[in-house]
C-alpha cells in the first residue's frame, strides 16, 4: 500500500474512481478512451486544409459584417449612413451600446481594408486582360495586385490608383476644367 498526499492508494484494491459514475458531461461509451475518442472526431469547421484549426478569431464575411449591422439598427432603432455603418452613439461612451458600435467598426474597417471578394478579383482579370495588362489611362503596363477597378457606366477599366484618382478628380471638375488643363500643358 503506497501512501499519496490526501488519500490512501491499494493498487490491487479497485480504485473508486472505476465503481462510480463519470461526473456529468465527460460521458463516454464503455471501453473507450478519452484518446480514442479525440482521435475519431471530426476536423472542426474552422480547421486549415491540413486538419489543424485555426488560430485567432473566425475569417469575417461581408454577410456576417450585414447580418451584426442589421441586429444593431433594429436594436437600437438607427439607420446606416453613406458608409454603411450606422451613426456614432454620441453621448454614449462606456456602455454596451458603444462598445457594440466600436467592434462593428473595427469589423467593417478590417473588411473594407481587406478589399472585395472574388468577383472584383475575377473582374479585374477579365478587364485587365482585355486591355492587354496595359492602364487605360496611362498605357503603362498594370499588374493585378496594382489594379483599380473604375467602375464607370458604360466603359468599366482598371488603372493604376494614381489614374484613378486624376479619372475622379477629372469628373468632379467637369469638362470646361479639362479644357482649362490642357491649355496649361
Amino acid at each position: 500500500m503506497t501512501k499519496r498526499p490526501g488519500r490512501l492508494h491499494n493498487p490491487g484494491a479497485p480504485s473508486s474512481r472505476s465503481q462510480s459514475a463519470p461526473p456529468s458531461g465527460s460521458q463516454r461509451p464503455a471501453g473507450t478512451t478519452r484518446h480514442a475518442l479525440s482521435a475519431t472526431r471530426e476536423a472542426p469547421s474552422n480547421a486549415s486544409p491540413s486538419g489543424r484549426s485555426r488560430r485567432g478569431r473566425p475569417r469575417l464575411t461581408l454577410e456576417d459584417l450585414r447580418e451584426r449591422l442589421a441586429e444593431y439598427c433594429s436594436r437600437y432603432t438607427v439607420t446606416l449612413n453613406d458608409e454603411g455603418l450606422p451613426p456614432f452613439p454620441a453621448g454614449q461612451r462606456e456602455t454596451a451600446q458603444h462598445r457594440e458600435w466600436m467592434s462593428l467598426y473595427k469589423a467593417h474597417r478590417r473588411l473594407s481594408d481587406r478589399g472585395l471578394g472574388t468577383v472584383d478579383l475575377e473582374r479585374r482579370q477579365e478587364l485587365l486582360a482585355a486591355q492587354r495588362g496595359r492602364c487605360a489611362v496611362c498605357r503603362k503596363p498594370l499588374d493585378l495586385e496594382d489594379a483599380r477597378l473604375d467602375v464607370h457606366e458604360t466603359d468599366p477599366a482598371v488603372l493604376h490608383a494614381r489614374c484613378l484618382e486624376l479619372v475622379a478628380l477629372a469628373r468632379a471638375l467637369g469638362p470646361e476644367a479639362l479644357d482649362r488643363v490642357r491649355s496649361r500643358l
